[in-house]
């Protein structure tokens, strides 16, 4: 942590070496990865996103590396949420200003350099993704950490699990001394639980690749996948394949 400190942001080394030093007498509190999220965030993104990263972050790990907070869970989709909600009718000014915007990012998009990705659906955040339910099916965990995101491609997955590197949230877990703490398992070779076993709050799936790779998958009917024009790794081949071939027929 030290190394990356000292690469990717632009602390003094004296803040650097008193962060360790902190580090090394609590662990636990992670408070020098806080500190590069925040950082490397804030040089990326600007301030505002990068407070956000931050308090996702110490949220994702406030019960420790063997548990997921309840809460980071919730705000995530809250957040979500939020933007997904009506927009209110726009007065005429307001109309103007979003008019001009639009005008202006038009006029500037040919100024944007080659490999800028499109902007993603507005119902997805950079910590959650949205995955349509025909994917939860036994069996499917190598499916859906490709379609998180987790991996490059199915086969990697598989390797992840036969590696043990691959880990799920597990709904209701907690404990009476830490309510909103759930436990992660390992995902197994060869598993073939279900998935939808281990929704928590009844929409989300957590899954992990290694120590800190974490991805919130919000999970929705196909219909409303579909209606929102979404789509995800693995979505145009398999399950999705077969449930279209089916309603066709």
């Amino acid at each position: 942590m030290e190394r990356y400190l000292k690469l990717f942001t632009f602390l003094p080394l004296d803040d650097i070496e008193l962060l360790m030093s902190h580090q090394w007498q609590n662990k636990s509190k992670r408070l020098a990865q806080h500190t590069l999220a925040k950082e490397v965030v804030e040089l990326a993104h600007g301030a505002a996103d990068a407070k956000k990263a931050e308090t996702a972050h110490k949220e994702a790990f406030s019960s420790g590396t063997n548990t997921f907070s309840l809460g980071a869970l919730r705000n995530a989709l809250h957040t979500i949420d939020k933007l997904d909600a009506p927009a209110k009718p726009m007065t005429t000014r307001e109309k103007e200003i979003s008019a001009y915007k639009q005008a202006y990012t038009a006029s500037s998009a040919t100024q944007a350099s080659a490999g800028t990705s499109p902007e993603r659906p507005k119902s997805e955040d950079r910590n959650v993704v949205t995955i349509p339910l025909s994917m939860l099916q036994a069996g499917s965990f190598p499916r859906i950490l490709y379609a998180a995101g987790l991996t490059s491609s199915k086969s990697e997955a598989h390797r992840l699990i036969a590696k043990r590197g691959a880990y799920v949230v597990v709904p209701n877990s907690s404990s009476p001394e830490n309510p909103t703490a759930l436990k992660w398992a390992t995902i197994e070779l060869g598993m073939t639980a279900d998935p939808s076993h281990f929704l928590v709050d009844w929409e989300a799936l957590i899954v992990r690749s290694g120590k800190s790779k974490i991805q919130i998958c919000r999970v929705i009917t196909d219909e409303q996948f579909r209606a929102d024009g979404l789509t995800c790794p693995g979505w145009d081949d398999g399950v999705a394949t077969g449930n279209r071939a089916g309603e066709e027929q």
